[in-house]
């Protein structure tokens, strides 16, 4: 028989069982991507710690998906919360998977950057991911885990997009990351893989479309970087990241997986910036 177990998260007493559920905390997990995983895994049995800075989303997410989907606010550049995130999923039963998928879209070339900017965006794209990895392993080493963490990156973590600096330097970092945390943690039978997104429909792509634009349109457009001819969607990702979380890649670890259309298999001539 599962014992229950009383647990406080977002602000409210709820009660799960302890024993034998397998449990993931998911960062950025309220809308685009990071929902689309968020509901793949628990459709594959798996209760959610949906850690996100965005309270509404959260609560909206929620009564989507149900009560699997344990919401946890909080900001990926806080180790702290990281850390509450990972106490959540413990009592709920045992930390098995961690998915790395917190972000902000943070244009900008070089000469526009200051010391604050870069510090700000680091934090949360490359810092926030680190701050996971290194709490996640934490937990599942003292725990005698065998896990599965996935960190989502981006194809401008291997390939230069136009006024992107931050941005790109930051996913750089946390596929490297990765491979260190695959490297170091193999004995202990946990893996570790970056999956790199092309442009995907999230509400943070919408963010950066031409204003006045037709979505429609300015979507089309987007897509024209595939050579399949559109921009993928956010359950093309949630079923790579379902797939190498579970046994069924248990000799997949430290590798890089895009999902971008075989954009990254073209190139293009684009504009110089504008100074």
């Amino acid at each position: 028989m599962i014992d229950e177990f009383n647990v406080l998260a977002g602000g409210e007493e709820i009660s799960r069982p302890q024993q034998q559920l397998e449990a993931a905390v998911v960062t950025g997990a309220a809308m685009g991507i990071g929902r689309a995983i968020s509901a793949r895994l628990i459709a594959d049995g798996i209760i959610v710690i949906a850690l996100d800075r965005d309270p509404a989303a959260l609560e909206l997410t929620a009564a989507e998906l149900g009560d699997s989907f344990v919401p946890v606010v909080g900001d990926v550049s806080v180790w702290s919360d990281h850390e509450h995130a990972a106490d959540v999923a413990e009592g709920l039963g045992v930390l098995k998977y961690w998915v790395n998928n917190a972000g902000i879209d943070f244009p900008g070339a070089a000469h526009e950057m200051t010391a604050e900017r870069i510090e700000r965006g680091t934090r949360v794209l490359q810092f926030g991911a680190m701050f996971g990895c290194s709490i996640a392993v934490s937990r599942m080493t003292e725990a005698g885990t065998r896990g599965s963490i996935v960190t989502i990156s981006s194809i401008q973590g291997t390939h230069a997009f136009p006024a992107y600096y931050v941005y790109g330097a930051a996913k750089a970092a946390v596929i490297q990351a990765t491979r260190s945390i695959a490297l170091d943690y193999a004995p202990y039978g946990i893996r570790a893989n970056s999956v790199l997104p092309g442009c995907i429909e999230t509400p943070m792509t919408y963010t950066t479309l031409p204003v006045g634009m037709d979505r429609d349109e300015a979507l089309r457009r987007e897509g024209e970087l595939s050579p399949m001819g559109r921009v993928g969607q956010p359950g093309e990702v949630a079923e790579l990241v379902s797939f190498l979380l579970s046994d069924k890649a248990s000799y997949i670890s430290g590798a890089e997986f895009t999902v971008d259309g075989a954009s990254t298999t073209r190139a293009f001539q684009y504009p110089p910036i504008e100074l």
